[in-house]
């Protein structure tokens, strides 16, 4: 109780004070113990910050017992004040945030955010999707070295949040463009092709994607979605056998494992079984959907999806490119003289959505005009 009491009293006072660290403040894994509760309201050092950052990577290959999680995500909590006022204070056009890092504390984020995706082992599987999606979250926006963008691209396969950091990159590249057209056939990608268009148009603007293509996505994401329903249908009959046949060794009630390698506990007598997941493809056009209490969220009305889909295959066609400009970093003037050649009435919603998305005032005055 004493030991809650002075967290508390030292994260109002520091909140109060709002004081600036010393540059030395936190030089080892026990300095950060001391102040992981309260520095996030100390004014932001970047000193401090890079210091941090090079314990935790260095934490990440250690024996010793550590909560990586912790050090990641007090790494968020302190940087993210800083981080809100370079976005409310950078005005200009460009997407790309101007961020309060040396080159060299920028290398070691993204360091910490390739070790979470290639050496996610050394943290509990629990642990593991949060502290990628802190590490992520801390350089959206960020502009990266070619051979970071070369890693992302590499790496798109391995993780949705690796292909988002491509796909979401906020200016122009060469290098991922070029992967783009390179993997514009690849299944994997299938249901991200607005975006992947997009890449393809900031090199070449003109590119129109062919409506066979938009039904092979298609044809492929109806056939995956059908497979998946499958493999969850048997995971649930495998499951329901295994607590026919083994209830004796299943627990009780739900309990936490324990890893000593991150403090938690685990009976290795005692079966787990885990819960299936049914993960479905997204897609840019309303999906019609059945069965919500069978499966959760329910699953496509696959003979309506399919009606629905060829009935209106022209406008998806129109929407997917107007989709594709919208995620392009083509310049407004550019996306304006493109996007009224799918302008229409079936697609006025879509295109008043990019271009008010897009910041995009020529065309939505010109969009008014044609209201009159």
């Amino acid at each position: 109780m004493k030991k809650e009491r002075k967290k508390a009293l030292q994260r109002v006072i520091a909140q109060l004070e709002n004081p600036y660290p010393d540059d030395n403040m936190i030089s080892s894994y026990h300095d950060f113990l001391k102040v992981r509760h309260y520095l996030r309201f100390f004014q932001f050092n970047p000193i401090v910050f890079a210091n941090l950052l090079r314990i935790t990577i260095e934490s990440w290959e250690s024996k010793k017992r550590v909560n990586r999680l912790a050090l990641i995500i007090t790494l968020k909590q302190y940087f993210k004040r800083t981080l809100q006022e370079s976005i409310n204070e950078d005005n200009s056009k460009n997407r790309i945030i101007k961020f309060p890092l040396s080159p060299d504390t920028k290398k070691m984020l993204f360091n910490l955010f390739k070790l979470t995706i290639k050496e996610g082992k050394r943290i509990s599987e629990k642990q593991l999707p949060k502290a990628i999606a802190v590490c992520n979250n801390m350089f959206i926006n960020m502009e990266l070295s070619e051979t970071e963008q070369e890693w992302l691209c590499n790496n798109a396969s391995v993780s949705e949040t690796v292909l988002n950091r491509v796909l979401r990159y906020p200016v122009k590249s060469d290098i991922i463009s070029s992967w783009a057209k390179n993997n514009f056939q690849n299944n994997s990608f299938r249901n991200r092709r607005a975006e992947i268009i997009g890449w393809v148009l900031d090199q070449e603007p003109n590119f129109e994607v062919e409506k066979q293509t938009i039904i092979d996505d298609f044809n492929y994401l109806h056939k995956s979605d059908l497979e998946a329903v499958r493999r969850y249908d048997d995971e649930i009959i495998a499951n329901k056998i295994i607590e026919r046949e083994f209830r004796d060794f299943l627990p009780k009630k739900k309990q936490q494992p324990f890893d000593f390698s991150e403090g938690s506990f685990h009976d290795d007598e005692m079966i787990e079984l885990s819960k299936p997941e049914l993960k479905l493809s997204s897609r840019i056009y309303p999906v019609p959907y059945k069965d919500l209490k069978k499966y959760p969220g329910g699953i496509p009305d696959f003979e309506k999806l399919r009606q629905r889909f060829f009935s209106g295959v022209e406008r998806i066609h129109k929407s997917t490119m107007i989709s594709a400009i919208g995620y392009s970093r083509l310049d407004n003037d550019t996306k304006s003289v493109l996007l009224k050649k799918y302008c229409f009435k079936e697609t006025w919603d879509l295109l008043f959505r990019i271009s008010k998305k897009n910041k995009n005032l020529s065309f939505l005055k010109w969009l008014l005009e044609q209201e009159n």
